[in-house]
């Protein structure tokens, strides 16, 4: 029988640290995503004030490093297991290493612009140029992330669950769509389209999910 300090036991605390770090980090994205940015909507200034002062550091930090955690956890999975993984983790992988990135590149340095101008300032006052085009970059680098967030999710259970065969046709093609949507969370090339919405992005990111499948069904 194996014991906890054995390869197979270390790699199952990591899976068990990959699990609680990634539950973490993807529920308060959907947080964000699909509860506080709906509420700011209609909240009133002074009310999103205060969340943006109270509640948004609090939240941020657990997200951020939720991130963190769930990478490093991720990267020692895949560092203990070695090769032969099918092809399935490598896409996942990819989607989740964009969507650290984003975090830690994109979407915390922007909010932390926001969190020290909200400090501050009082309710009355607007956020500069530079604070609000950061918030806008930092709300498309979320919505990206939400919709990396569900085929990596499909994938991470399929390595295990339904893994597919390699393919580097597949593969090539699952980089140039994934690196275009991320070029567009960097570069703003075509803003956020149906991800406006809460409903859109959900949708993008199942049809997202759907894209990446059929190829790797076609050419795996």
């Amino acid at each position: 029988m194996d014991i906890i300090t054995t390869a197979a036991g270390i790699e199952m605390l990591l899976r068990w640290g990959h699990f609680l770090a990634g539950i973490t980090w993807i529920g308060l994205l959907y947080y964000f995503n699909f509860i506080q940015s709906e509420y700011f909507k209609v909240s009133s200034v002074e009310s999103k004030h205060n969340v943006i002062q109270l509640l948004v550091p609090k939240a941020i930090w657990w997200f951020r490093w939720a991130a963190m955690a769930t990478f490093i956890t991720g990267a020692g999975i895949m560092g203990a297991r070695g090769a032969g993984w099918s092809i399935d983790i490598y896409i996942g992988a990819l989607l989740g290493t964009l969507m650290f990135a984003n975090v830690w590149l994109i979407i915390w340095p922007n909010q932390k612009q926001m969190i020290e101008w909200a400090t501050s300032a009082t309710s009355s006052d607007l956020p500069p140029e530079d604070v609000a085009a950061g918030q806008a970059k930092a709300g498309l680098a979320s919505r990206t992330n939400t919709l990396f967030s569900i085929p990596m999710l499909f994938f991470m259970g399929a390595s295990s669950h339904f893994p597919h065969g390699f393919s580097v046709v597949a593969l090539i093609l699952a980089i140039a769509i994934i690196g275009a949507i991320e070029y567009n969370a960097v570069k703003n090339q075509w803003g956020l389209g149906p991800m406006k919405s809460v409903t859109g992005v959900i949708h993008s990111g199942l049809g997202l999910s759907v894209v990446l499948i059929l190829l790797l069904e076609i050419f795996g």
